[in-house]
């Protein structure tokens, strides 16, 4: 298994799906598999159901996976239950790190359609993303590598994952 961990709008998901069509492995993003299972979107699920239970459903779903996969995991998978120690068991990580500044710039695009940051202003967004990478990071840097994704194009990023002493 290989796990792409990091905050929200990193790219894990475009990444993921572009690494696995490239290794012939099949990809899943744990957010879609939610979405499939419960029949409602993340933003729904958090609305209705809350964030403990979408976290839940998150480690679920998660220790369901059995074929040797590329998974894009939710960006605050790693965080409970213990994920982070759970994926180090299973196979190799990777954390795709970026800037506050970088996560601003694609998450203010992208501001009404996701539930940890709908409808945020400017300053609320950035005091979020300040705030919660400092403690989600911590977490992050458990993951056996790291890829600084600021100014790195996918194709960059994508032969940077190559390069890694993993086996795919």
């Amino acid at each position: 298994m290989l796990y792409l961990i990091g905050f929200m709008g990193v790219g894990k998901s475009t990444i993921g799906l572009e690494l696995a069509k490239q290794c012939n492995l099949p990809f899943i993003d744990t957010d879609k598999e939610i979405e499939k299972r419960e029949g409602k979107d993340i933003a729904n699920i958090f609305k209705t159901k809350g964030e403990n239970y979408f976290r839940n459903i998150e480690s679920i779903i998660i220790r369901n996976i059995k074929q040797k996969s590329i998974i894009a995991c939710g960006g605050g998978l790693p965080l409970s239950n213990n994920n982070i120690q759970y994926l180090q068991s299973q196979g190799n990580s990777i954390y795709l790190k970026a800037s506050e500044k970088t996560l601003y710039r694609r998450l203010k695009k992208r501001i009404n359609i996701r539930p940890l940051i709908f409808n945020k202003s400017d300053d609320e967004l950035k005091e979020f993303i300040k705030k919660n990478l400092k403690i989600r990071e911590v977490v992050y840097k458990k993951a056996d590598h790291t890829i600084n994704i600021d100014n790195l194009k996918k194709e960059h990023i994508l032969r940077e994952i190559h390069t890694l002493p993993i086996s795919l």
